[in-house]
């Protein structure tokens, strides 16, 4: 993505992308109808307020205009984001469809799930990646936990009572805090909400007392004042935050986690639409208010081909996969 071995051709796709993006609409709908005729849906399956929601709500006005057609947003949350996945997998695959995907559902849930209502891989045509971003590890910012060490001596008491927050069954904020307390040994009861919004409610209000919250849901408020980040789960300090430290140097080496945002059609989906949905979302996701907007919310733009797309989500597949093995984690 920002490697040197693959800047060529990364500017190579933009640069057509680009040029289709500007084609007149009745050049591009050559071999592929009168296309959009109507306006496409964008189903986000999660709540409004976090992550997947809000990358839609960016990019869709973008993609309406290069296509010529509004693209409605249309949230259905539920089951840890398989709920819209499944409306999204079980939609004709005529271009009036996609959809917003994590690393939840796309790369976590199926090998998290004992039963699943549609295959992560098989189900979907991949449209691009959008961005890609860490998790702040977060309390309320009235707690007395100050450090990550802080946390963990809390979560080791026979009495502790240590409950964390997550926007779902199987999401990344679900996936960080279960891996984190394997190396750590602290305790802390899972309690999923419908969404990354009600998730860090739940943290500002005191429900639970901690979660790790995606950057881009969690950034106004940490910037506000009310909640505390007390470590970061990318390799690196954020620029933006440098006062907050990772998790890996606050005494858990390796400790590696980057969720991510990506945009799906249904499996089937003929190859000139596909074109051009990718064509108007990396259209979008080049726009220098987009790039900025990413920036505010933590999250880096990361615009790929479809082909490029399929090859990330299936090692992201692959990877977590050995990660909820090596974790015993199942859920029904």
């Amino acid at each position: 993505m920002t490697d040197s071995r693959g800047a060529t051709t990364r500017r190579r796709w933009l640069g057509q992308a680009g040029a289709l993006a500007c084609l007149p609409l009745a050049a591009q709908a050559q071999g592929s109808g009168a296309w959009p005729a109507r306006p496409i849906t964008y189903i986000v399956p999660y709540s409004p307020g976090g992550g997947t929601d809000m990358v839609a709500r960016i990019l869709a006005p973008h993609m309406g205009q290069v296509l010529g057609q509004p693209i409605v947003v249309a949230n259905k949350a539920g089951a840890g984001g398989n709920i819209g996945s499944a409306a999204l997998a079980q939609a004709a695959p005529d271009g009036y469809t996609i959809g917003g995907g994590s690393i939840a559902s796309h790369a976590i849930n199926g090998s998290l799930y004992t039963s699943m209502p549609y295959d992560m891989v098989r189900d979907f045509t991949p449209i691009t990646v959008a961005g890609t971003m860490p998790n702040l590890l977060i309390v309320q910012a009235d707690t007395p936990y100050r450090s990550v060490a802080d946390l963990v001596r809390a979560g080791k008491g026979a009495d502790s009572k240590l409950s964390y927050a997550s926007a779902g069954n199987g999401t990344s904020q679900h996936l960080c805090m279960e891996l984190f307390k394997l190396q750590s040994g602290m305790d802390a009861v899972h309690v999923p909400y419908k969404g990354a919004g009600p998730a860090l409610q739940a943290v500002m209000s005191g429900e639970t007392q901690c979660s790790f919250e995606n950057l881009a849901v969690a950034a106004p408020q940490l910037a506000s004042g009310r909640i505390r980040a007390l470590a970061i789960t990318s390799a690196r300090r954020m620029q933006a935050w440098p006062e907050v430290p990772t998790v890996a140097e606050s005494g858990y080496p390796g400790f590696d986690v980057t969720s991510w945002q990506a945009l799906f059609a249904p499996a089937g989906l003929a190859q000139p639409l596909l074109a051009r949905l990718n064509a108007a979302a990396v259209a979008a996701l080049e726009q220098p208010q987009t790039r900025e907007r990413f920036a505010t919310l933590g999250m880096d733009v990361t615009p790929m081909t479809p082909q490029q797309a399929s090859a990330f989500q299936r090692a992201e597949v692959d990877k977590w996969a050995k990660v909820i093995q090596a974790a015993r984690l199942t859920l029904g």
